[in-house]
């Protein structure tokens, strides 16, 4: 293990002296927000110049490196720290020690958790030899600045109401896209460096930093796991019941903040209440999505532990940033702790994973409905009250006033309204190369057929298949009513054999399965087949 804060040494050979004299660090640097009252927040280049300033601190733990580069050419930045240092996923890999990879600014007008990042990496440097958390137990992974491109279109309403800084950047990419609804159909360069750095570097916790879009309600931070049913039953209940109260209950011990399940209120007629009785005017409170397009529910899919984290965007930016770093830090702190149990638990659900859908026998869901927890919870409200900024004439909401405790059923998990049991393996033609490309940059195994193979399997024909009236994301989304019918098939050599006899069977199936909820077919990709209309086969096959 290494030694405690770093010094750089050297030897005063014109003194004559036999033993090294020790120069102390350079000053630790500040971020743009720290340098203005925050007030800014830190462009692309004064993230890399932050990071710079850290290297040249001399602490070999902590690695600059980089998982990829934006359209525009922008350098996204990794830095690994770990003790012994590492270098590579191969290293790390073999460290045996818990993966946690952070990453922040995947919208880029939701800015706290990449200064959060920069001044959590800053303490890992100058801590006078008192990490924050055991840097020996941990490999933690962290990008401060996903979107970058977006990062650098800043104005002062790209997010409207949010209380501070005084402008940011934008939520989508340079092209317009969002990096959190692309996950599943990976059309963002962004996306593919980053899926390319989870099949690399197998993270065992992923956390993914925001701000709320305006919930209002009485809490610094709100947070989900994975929230999609199809993920494995153990990996949900180790959120569920171990990680997310775990670090509730320590966020408010340790650091005063109060944490609850990310969502929103759900008003019980048209009352306001803010200005009535919140008790009659609230009758619940709901979680958001449960589709892989979200980076939480596609980590779930992967038997990885997923952990949103979002910011009360009506709190001021300081707290913003001080309840977003205290919130990494404790996962940090956790991972430490629960390190060997986590490894074995995460390697029990890809085995258990691997041989349930080997054996045909893994249930997925293909549509689902919100249920609650069990009884009403507590949750907590605080007013806001609405202030124009003098600098930008931009209008923003401060949370004020005391907290008020409501008692209300909290829907915040799914469950399956229809499910369909897995193949043990699809077969798709030669013709289909694009989709198998796109199968495998999700880091799933694909076998190619060296021999002619006929054999019965599913076949999906289209009896009635509909369009989104509106565009998302540049897509109309499908939703097909399917006949299926089990046929005798010829696959040429060179068609494409995806087995679910592997840890990402889940995976494989909400990308590839017809019947899948947000999966290809969804997203377009087979639309030149549903548009031939009723009768159309879909070149997916199942073989069971």
């Amino acid at each position: 293990m290494l030694g405690r804060r770093w010094m750089l040494c050297c030897v005063l050979a014109a003194a004559g002296c036999s033993e090294p004299q020790v120069r102390p660090l350079p000053p630790p640097p500040l971020t743009i927000p720290e340098r203005t009252q925050y007030m800014a927040t830190s462009s692309h280049a004064d993230v890399l110049a932050f990071l710079d300033a850290l290297a040249a601190a001399g602490d070999p733990r902590v690695v600059r490196s980089s998982f990829g580069t934006t359209p525009e050419g922008r350098d996204q930045p990794l830095m690994i720290v770990a003790d012994p240092p590492l270098h590579s996923a191969a290293e790390a890999r073999k460290s045996g020690r818990i993966r946690v990879f952070v990453m922040a600014n995947i919208h880029a007008g939701e800015v706290e958790g990449k200064e959060a990042c920069l001044e959590l990496l800053r303490d890992l440097v100058y801590n006078d030899g008192r990490p924050p958390y055991p840097l020996e137990k941990v490999v933690f992974l962290c990008a401060p600045i996903y979107n970058a491109d977006g990062n650098e279109r800043v104005g002062p309403k790209n997010r409207p109401l949010q209380n501070g800084p005084r402008a940011m950047g934008v939520r989508e990419t340079a092209k317009g896209l969002d990096l959190n609804r692309d996950y599943l159909k990976l059309e963002n360069l962004e996306t593919r460096s980053l899926v390319r750095l989870l099949n690399e570097w197998d993270p065992h916790v992923v956390v993914d930093l925001h701000t709320t879009n305006g919930s209002a309600h009485g809490y610094e931070l709100t947070y989900a796991p994975a929230l999609t049913p199809s993920a494995h039953p153990l990996l949900l209940g180790a959120s569920e019941r171990d990680w997310l109260p775990t670090l509730r209950k320590r966020m408010r011990e340790r650091h005063g903040f109060e944490t609850f399940d990310y969502g929103n209120f759900i008003p019980a007629d048209q009352s306001d209440w803010f200005t009535d009785d919140p008790q009659r005017s609230v009758r619940g409170w709901e979680t958001f999505d449960h589709r892989p397009r979200f980076g939480n529910n596609y980590v779930g899919l992967r038997n990885r532990i997923a952990i949103l984290s979002e910011a009360y965007s009506y709190a001021d930016f300081q707290t913003r940033i001080a309840a977003t770093k205290a919130f990494v830090l404790e996962i940090l702190r956790l991972a430490a702790e629960r390190g060997e149990q986590t490894l074995r638990l995460l390697q029990r659900l890809d085995n258990d994973t691997a041989v349930l859908a080997g054996n045909g026998q893994l249930v997925q869901a293909t549509s689902v409905h919100l249920v609650d927890r069990g009884g009403p919870e507590e949750l907590l409200l605080r007013g806001f009250e609405t202030v124009q900024d003098p600098a930008t004439g931009a209008e923003c909401r401060v949370a004020s006033g005391p907290r008020t405790a409501i008692q209300v059923p909290c829907f915040v998990k799914y469950a399956p309204a229809g499910t369909r049991t897995a193949p043990r393996a699809y077969l798709l033609p030669p013709d289909q190369a694009g989709i198998i490309d796109l199968v495998r940059a999700h880091g799933i195994r694909v076998d190619v057929l060296e021999h002619e193979q006929a054999c019965p399997v599913e076949v999906h024909r289209v009896r009635a298949a509909r369009a989104a009236e509106r565009a998302f994301q540049g897509h109309r989304g499908r939703s097909v009513d399917w006949e299926l019918r089990t046929e005798e098939r010829r696959f040429p050599v060179g068609s494409f054999h995806v087995p679910m006899n592997q840890p990402l069977a889940r995976l494989v199936f909400h990308v590839l399965d017809p019947q899948a909820d947000d999966g290809l077919v969804h997203w377009n990709f087979f639309d030149a087949v549903l548009d031939r209309g009723t009768g159309a086969e879909v070149p997916v096959y199942g073989l069971r």
